[in-house]
């Protein structure tokens, strides 16, 4: 008797972690696709309408993150915006990795 109640236990400790497993492998996002969500939701909120769906207009994906970050967050006289109130820096350049994923 002791014997299946033993069994038993392995079983439900088993199945209680295959359990917890299956939930987190079904409700985990990556950090990355969370980025690009939130990249793509900033993008069409703040940009197509400027740089058309898929980064066509004004955009130059060769020029430097370095350069493209400055020119997200302090603008670019006389048409486009400061976005240094708007997004972290990091936010920034999430949304010029996806502008540059767009080009391709």
């Amino acid at each position: 008797m002791a014997l299946t109640i033993h069994k038993s236990t392995n079983l439900a400790a088993i199945l209680l972690v295959f359990l917890v497993f299956g939930v987190l492998v079904l409700t985990w996002t990556p950090a990355r696709a969370q980025g690009e969500a939130a990249a793509d939701a900033t993008y069409k909120a703040k940009c197509a309408m400027c740089h058309g769906g898929n980064a066509e207009k004004s955009f130059d994906a060769t020029k430097t993150d370095e350069s493209l970050l400055n020119a997200v967050l302090t603008g670019v006289k006389p048409k486009m915006p400061s976005y240094e109130q708007k997004l972290s820096p990091d936010q920034a350049k999430g949304l010029i990795a996806y502008m540059k994923s767009l080009k391709k």
